[in-house]
C-alpha cells in the first residue's frame, strides 16, 4: 500500500515538473545520469534514454567544473546551489545528497529552474537604473529625494553644487531646510507637506548655501510612492532662478527709476500709442505746457489736443517706423488760453503693455527762439553800421585822397617849379644858395611821391579810372616791388561784373590778405585769382605760408579777418580763411550773380 502511494506521488511530480521551465535528475556514485525529467528536456531535444551519461555532458564546458563541484559536495552530505547555461540558457540549480532507505549516500539527486527570462529582466532593469542614474547626474538642474521628515536622501551633482556641499554624504540624512533661508522655511515646510499628502507643488525660495551663497530657486516637488502606493518619498526638480530674480528685481528698480524721472522731469514729456497718437501718460510739465490738467490730456490724440496737425503727425510716424527715433522736430503747440509755444520734439518708439507707444520729449524753445530772433536783429542792425561806417570812412578816404592830390600834390609842384627857378638864378650870383635849393628842391621831390603814395594807398585812383581787375595787377606788382615776395594776379572775370562797391570790397579784402601774408604767414609766394564759377563772382588768395590755425581766424587778434567776413557778407558773399593741405593758407570769397546779391 505504502509502495503505491508513492508510485502515484511520483508519477504526479514527474507530469507536474514535465509541465514547468525546469529540470530534474538524479546520478549515482559515480555522477553518471540515472534519472530525468522536466519540461526543458523535450525543448532541448535531448535523448530518451539518459543512463549512464556523465552529468557534466549537459552544461557548458564554462561552468562544468563548478556543477561537478557542487555534485561531490552533495556526494558528502551537504547542500549546494548554484547557477550554471546550457545551450543559451540559465538554469538556477539545487542539488542534495540521495540515500537509501538504510541512510547511506548512494548518488545525487537535483532541480533546475530556467530563470534566463527573470535574469534578463533583472539585467534589463539594471540597464535601466543605469541609464536613469546617468541621466540625473548628468542633469542640469537639481534632483533630490527627502523623506517625511523632510531629510535628505539623494542629490545629484546639480544639485550639490546649488547648496554648496562638496559631496553626498556631507549632507545625507540632514534637513533640508537647513540651507533654506529663514523668511522661506514655513512656506517650503508646508510644501513639503502637501507633497506627502499626495499633492504635487512648487515654489520659489532663497537658499544660503553652506559656504554662504544665496540662490534663488523653483521647484516642483511630486509625491513618489512604492507599489502599495504610499508615499514613500518627495522627488523634487529645481532650477537656479537668481539671474531671473535679479533681472525681475533690476526691471522693477528699472521702471520705478523710469517713473521718478518721468514724472518729477523738468521736460514735457507724454507716452502715445504709436497707431492713432493717444496719449496714455504725460507728466507735470507737459500740463503746464498745454495748460490743461492731466485728466484732460490722457485719452485725447495729440492731433486733438493741437500738439501737432495730422498731415505731419502721418510723415513723422513714418519716419519713426523706418529709424525707430526722431529728433528735435520744430513744432509750435497750442495752448489753451494762452500764446502758441515753439519747442523741438523727439520720439523714440517703446513696447508697454505689449502694444507699440512712443515716448516724446519737447524742449521748448519760444524764449530762445525770440532772443535769436533778436540777436539776428542785432547782428543785422551792426552789420549795417558796420557796412554804414566801411562807407563812409571809404568816402572819406576818396575825399581826403582826391584833396591830397588836388590841393597838397598841386601845391608842391608849385613849390618845386619855384624852386627850381629859384636854383637857376642863385647858381650865377650865390652858388652856394644854389646847392641849398636844390638839396631843397630834392626833398620837395621826396615829399611829392610821399604824399602820392599816401593818396594811393587811401584809394587808388586806377581803381576808379580802370576798375578792379587793373587795380589788383597793379597791387600784386606793387606788392612784389615793396616786399620782395612773388605775387601774381590771375584776372577772369569782365569789369562790367563787378559794381563800385563790390570791386571796393574785394580789393580792401585783397589789401588785408596781403598784408595778413606779410605780416604772419612768412610767405614767400602769394596767387590773386579773380573769376567765375557757376554764375558766381569767385575771389582766391593762396599763399605758401606757414598756414593759419582755427584759432587764429578765431581769435582776439583776427580783427582782420573779422572785417574781411563783414565786407563779404555786406554783398551777399560768404568768406573763409582756412589753412591748405599742401601749406599755406587759402582766403576764399564767393558772391552771388550780379542782381541777385543785394547788399545784406
Amino acid at each position: 500500500m505504502t509502495h503505491a502511494a508513492t508510485q502515484i506521488a511520483t508519477e504526479h511530480l514527474v507530469r507536474l515538473v514535465n509541465q514547468m521551465p525546469a529540470v530534474m535528475w538524479s546520478t549515482d556514485a559515480d555522477l553518471l545520469l540515472t534519472w530525468r525529467c522536466g519540461g526543458v528536456v523535450a525543448q532541448f531535444g535531448l535523448p530518451a534514454t539518459v543512463d549512464g551519461i556523465a552529468i557534466g555532458t549537459f552544461v557548458d564546458s564554462p561552468d562544468r567544473e563548478i556543477v561537478l563541484a557542487a555534485h561531490r559536495a552533495a556526494l558528502r552530505g551537504e547542500s549546494a546551489s548554484y547557477e550554471t547555461r546550457f545551450q543559451g540558457r540559465i538554469f538556477s540549480a539545487r542539488v542534495e545528497p540521495l540515500r537509501d532507505g538504510s541512510g547511506p549516500i548512494v548518488g545525487v539527486v537535483g532541480f533546475a529552474f530556467d530563470i534566463t527570462e527573470r535574469r534578463r529582466a533583472e539585467d534589463a532593469l539594471r540597464e535601466s537604473e543605469a541609464r536613469l542614474r546617468t541621466i540625473i547626474e548628468s542633469e542640469p538642474e537639481c534632483v533630490k529625494l527627502l523623506d517625511a521628515q523632510g531629510r535628505l536622501l539623494d542629490m545629484n551633482p546639480a544639485g550639490l553644487a546649488m547648496v554648496q556641499a562638496d559631496s553626498l554624504d556631507a549632507v545625507r540624512g540632514r534637513p533640508i531646510v537647513d540651507v533654506i533661508a529663514p523668511g522661506h522655511r514655513a512656506a517650503f515646510t508646508e510644501l513639503h507637506r502637501r507633497v506627502f499628502a499626495g499633492e504635487s507643488a512648487t515654489l520659489e525660495f532663497e537658499i544660503i548655501g553652506l559656504k554662504g551663497k544665496r540662490s534663488w530657486l523653483s521647484t516642483n516637488a511630486v509625491p513618489l510612492r512604492d507599489a502599495t502606493g504610499s508615499v514613500q518619498a518627495a522627488l523634487g526638480i529645481t532650477r537656479d532662478i537668481s539671474r531671473r530674480k535679479i533681472a525681475e528685481r533690476a526691471l522693477v528698480e528699472s521702471e520705478e527709476r523710469f517713473c521718478k524721472a518721468f514724472y518729477a522731469n523738468a521736460l514735457p514729456l507724454l507716452i502715445t500709442r504709436l497707431s492713432d497718437g493717444l496719449i496714455l501718460d504725460a507728466n507735470e510739465a507737459f500740463s503746464r505746457l498745454v495748460n490743461r490738467p492731466r485728466d484732460e490730456i490722457v485719452g485725447s490724440t495729440t492731433v486733438e489736443l493741437g500738439v501737432i496737425d495730422a498731415a505731419r503727425r502721418a510723415t513723422l510716424m513714418d519716419l519713426l517706423t523706418k529709424t525707430g527715433a526722431v529728433t528735435d522736430v520744430e513744432l509750435e503747440v497750442r495752448s489753451a488760453g494762452g500764446p502758441p509755444r515753439t519747442g523741438l520734439l523727439s520720439v523714440v518708439r517703446i513696447v508697454l503693455g505689449g502694444q507699440e507707444c512712443t515716448l516724446g520729449t519737447f524742449r521748448d524753445i519760444t524764449e530762445a527762439k525770440r532772443a535769436e530772433e533778436q540777436l539776428r536783429a542785432s547782428r543785422a542792425a551792426l552789420r549795417s553800421l558796420a557796412t554804414r561806417q566801411q562807407d563812409i570812412r571809404e568816402d572819406e578816404r576818396t575825399r581826403i585822397a582826391r584833396e591830397i592830390h588836388d590841393s597838397l600834390g598841386q601845391a608842391l609842384t608849385a613849390l618845386k617849379l619855384q624852386l627850381s627857378a629859384a636854383q637857376d638864378a642863385a647858381s650865377k650870383e650865390a652858388p652856394g644858395l644854389g646847392t641849398r635849393l636844390h638839396e631843397t628842391a630834392v626833398m620837395v621831390d621826396d615829399l611829392v611821391k610821399s604824399v602820392r603814395r599816401i593818396a594811393t594807398d587811401l584809394r587808388p585812383p586806377i581803381l576808379d579810372q580802370l576798375g578792379l581787375p587793373a587795380a589788383l595787377e597793379w597791387l600784386a606788382q606793387d606788392f612784389s616791388k615793396r616786399t620782395a615776395i612773388r605775387c601774381k594776379a590771375t584776372i577772369d572775370a569782365a569789369n562790367d561784373e563787378i559794381n563800385g562797391e563790390l570791386g571796393t570790397a574785394l580789393f580792401r579784402i585783397v589789401q588785408e590778405a596781403l598784408t595778413n601774408a606779410l605780416r604772419h604767414a612768412g610767405a614767400t609766394r602769394v596767387d590773386i585769382e579773380l573769376g567765375t564759377k557757376s554764375g558766381c563772382l569767385t575771389l582766391e588768395i593762396n599763399d605758401d605760408g606757414t598756414g593759419i590755425t582755427e584759432a587764429g581766424t578765431m581769435g582776439p587778434d583776427s580783427l582782420g579777418i573779422l572785417g574781411m567776413r563783414e565786407r563779404a557778407a555786406a554783398h551777399g558773399g560768404v568768406l573763409e580763411v582756412v589753412p591748405r593741405q599742401e601749406g599755406g593758407t587759402r582766403v576764399a570769397a564767393w558772391f552771388p550773380p550780379a542782381g541777385s546779391g543785394a547788399r545784406q
